[in-house]
Formats: C-alpha cells, sequence, structure tokens
C-alpha cells in the first residue's frame, strides 16, 4: 500500500494517458483535447491506491451503503443529472463529473491519512521542484522538447517557432518558456508555487532546525529558477510578494527597534532609487520591451474574450449552466466578434457558473461549508492567494489534471 502510494504521488507532475476521441471531441472540425476522454497511468495507479483505503475502511459496509444514500448526496446526484441532461456534450459532461468525484474522494481519502500524506509529501514535494525545474532548464538552453523517455513522462514535443508555443524575449533574444511535463508553462508556473509555498510553510512549522540548511536552499532556489524560467507575469509578482512577506515575517520582532526601522527605510528608499534610475534610463533611450518581453500581446485581449463568452453562457443558462465540460463546445455558438480561440474561459469562477450554474454552485457550497469552516484560513491565506489570483486569469486549476490533483491533495492536508 505505501509503495502505490508514494508512486502515485510521485506521478502527480506527470501526464502519461491515452486519448479517446468521440464525435463531441471536434468543435467546428478541429479535435480539442479538453473534450477527449483521457485514462492517465495516474487513474490506474490511484485506483489501486483507492483500493487499499476502501480494504483498510474500519466502517462496516452498511454503514457505508447508509451514508451514500444521504439526502445530500441525492440532491447531488439529482443536479449532476439534470446538468447533464442540459449539455450539449453529454459523454464529455459524464466524464467530467466522474473527474470531480474521483477528486473529491481523494480529498477525502488524503484527510483520512493526513499524517502518512504529510510525511510523504516532505520527501516527494522537494523531487517534483527539482525534477521540473531542472527539465524546464534543459529545455530552455536546447530551445525545445528533449524527447526521449521524457515523452513518457509526459513533456510534449516542440520547438522555438512552433504554432502556438510559448515564447519570452530577454535583450532581445527570443527564448522558449520552460514547459516541465506540463503542457503549458503557466500550469507549470501555478503547480510550482503552490508547492513551493507548502514547503516553506512545512519548514516554518516543523521548525528550521530539522531541516538541513543547505536541502532547504537547494529546494527553494529550484523552486524560484523554475518559476522564472516557466514566465507567468502574475506567478512572478505572487513570488516577489511572497518573497517580501517571508523577509518581513523573518525580522518581525526586529520591526520593534528603532535602529532596524531606520536601516529599513534606508534600504528601501535606495532600492526605489535604484528603480527610478533604471526606469529614467530605459525611458529615454529604450522601451521595457526592448529588456524583456516576448509575451502573446493579444494575451489579454483573448482572455477578455473568453470572459464575454461566459458571460453570454451564464446569462442564457443561469440556473444549470452549458453542462460540466461542455465550455468549448459551446463557444462558437456565444463567441464574440469573429473570436475562435478554441479554449476553457481563463477564469475559474467564471468556468465553474457557466458550466454547473448558480445551483450548482450552492450546491457545492452548502456540501463543502462544514468542511471549510474547520480549515484556518488565517494559516493558510496564501494557500487561497495563490489558487484564487491565479485561478482569475487562468483556468488549470479546474481543468489540466497534475494542477487538480494537487488542489486535490493540498485541501485533504489542510
Amino acid at each position: 500500500e505505501r509503495f502505490f502510494t508514494t508512486f502515485w504521488l510521485l506521478l502527480i507532475p506527470t501526464q502519461l494517458g491515452r486519448h479517446f476521441w468521440l464525435k463531441e471531441s471536434s468543435v467546428m472540425g478541429v479535435r480539442v483535447d479538453f473534450l477527449s476522454i483521457i485514462f492517465y497511468l495516474t487513474d490506474i495507479v490511484w485506483l489501486v491506491w483507492i483500493g487499499f483505503g476502501i480494504k483498510n475502511k474500519k466502517n462496516s459496509s452498511k454503514k457505508v451503503i447508509s451514508n451514500l444514500f444521504s439526502f445530500q448526496n441525492f440532491v447531488l446526484l439529482l443536479f449532476v443529472v439534470v446538468n447533464v441532461i442540459f449539455a450539449e456534450a453529454r459523454w464529455v459532461a459524464i466524464y467530467r463529473w466522474l473527474r470531480l468525484g474521483q477528486w473529491w474522494l481523494t480529498w477525502q481519502m488524503v484527510r483520512k491519512n493526513k499524517a502518512e500524506m504529510k510525511a510523504l509529501l516532505k520527501k516527494i514535494v522537494p523531487i517534483w521542484i527539482i525534477f521540473e525545474a531542472f527539465l524546464g532548464l534543459a529545455q530552455v538552453v536546447k530551445g525545445g522538447s528533449l524527447n526521449g523517455v521524457l515523452w513518457w513522462l509526459g513533456e510534449r514535443r516542440f520547438v522555438y517557432g512552433g504554432i502556438g508555443i510559448a515564447q519570452i524575449r530577454l535583450f532581445d533574444e527570443g527564448w522558449i518558456r520552460a514547459y516541465g511535463t506540463f503542457s503549458h508553462p503557466n500550469s507549470l508556473a501555478g503547480f510550482l508555487l503552490l508547492v513551493w509555498w507548502w514547503f516553506k510553510e512545512t519548514r516554518r512549522e516543523n521548525g528550521e532546525n530539522k531541516m538541513g540548511k543547505l536541502w532547504y536552499w537547494v529546494v527553494n532556489w529550484c523552486a524560484i529558477l523554475g518559476i522564472i524560467l516557466a514566465g507567468s507575469r502574475t506567478v512572478w509578482g505572487l513570488t516577489i510578494l511572497f518573497l517580501i512577506i517571508d523577509q518581513l515575517r523573518a525580522t518581525k520582532f526586529e520591526l520593534k527597534n528603532r535602529k532596524f526601522r531606520r536601516q529599513l527605510m534606508g534600504k528601501s528608499c535606495l532600492f526605489l532609487g535604484i528603480i527610478c534610475l533604471v526606469l529614467g534610463v530605459v525611458s529615454i533611450n529604450y522601451r521595457v520591451s526592448d529588456f524583456l518581453g516576448g509575451w502573446d500581446v493579444d494575451s489579454f485581449k483573448k482572455r477578455e474574450m473568453l470572459a464575454l463568452s461566459a458571460i453570454k453562457m451564464i446569462r442564457s443558462s443561469p440556473l444549470f449552466g452549458v453542462g460540466a465540460g461542455n465550455f468549448v463546445v459551446n463557444l462558437p455558438k456565444y463567441r464574440v466578434g469573429n473570436f475562435y480561440w478554441m479554449q476553457p474561459v481563463h477564469n475559474i469562477f467564471l468556468l465553474a457558473w457557466s458550466e454547473i450554474g448558480i445551483l450548482g454552485l450552492i450546491v457545492f457550497l452548502v456540501l463543502g461549508s462544514e468542511e471549510a469552516r474547520k480549515i484556518d484560513w488565517k494559516k493558510r491565506i496564501f494557500f487561497l492567494m495563490i489558487v484564487c489570483l491565479t485561478g482569475m486569469i487562468d483556468h488549470y486549476w479546474l481543468t489540466l489534471p497534475q494542477n487538480s490533483w494537487l488542489l486535490a491533495i493540498f485541501l485533504g492536508i489542510i
């Protein structure tokens, strides 16, 4: 059982899977991977892990069956059936609901085995961070994917200049953004930021002396390296914010010291002066984009158009939504202008509302309110900030497997 638990956790950042394409998986003649049925190696190992959990469950089978037929579960099942009926691509909707059930069950299993999962994650999270950071570095240096055995871990095949490949420009030289074993650098950046937060919080809770300083700094700087190479501007901003807050936390007792306050103010003024000087030089002779740029210039416009399409879907079906996983299916019908970017809306709140409606959101809020009250959100405010702020401009926490698995695991732990 411990072997399969460890193996499953090690596989979380990977995405080796088999796609099963349905008739509904094509939109306007183009196959869309968000609409295919995918069975991952992670799912196979997860089934074994869940099987051990059920076998070792202390509750009697009669009690388990009685819990399944509770009023809350009946209401949820009724809503799921209605949501599937309203969906245009019903098999896609059924698949998405099965995924949600899988992540809910994962959350519950992790919660009930919290001590064991924490002990394993202390060893596995650093492996995730170091592996993805150095793989991303190798991809950036090479200017494309490494291929070989890494393809079996989920590394997509890409080269600089490929269609839809994320790029960045530094000092007027083009670079690939790090993908790791993820489908997009933004997804990798969000994953690394969340696991980095958990790693630092675990060190703080367990005491700094219980973790080797050298090992801590290796993992810490690998996380920062991976985040930089992934090139997500939102995650960059959050990383800088967290580093500042972390520094203030480390010196909270010294803030009462008058001499320390003067030194802090002097350093802040010096730092501000350097920034003003650099910006002054840049504004006279160069553009800021001459030093750092290369992102998709239409990035904000694309997100805006998808958000407007989501609002149109919500207005047309406010109660039950257009069906779980059916946003992209309905996009041509609700598109704004001549916009054909076949992606889910880059906002997890609009995505959830458009697909399951206001009734679905209410059902989930009611069912999850009891568990949410058990969480000390003051201690987990960074977790909330990472998921909510990145979720407001991207969709990977709800749509991409590695991020969704991670979210379910960490929700179980906290």
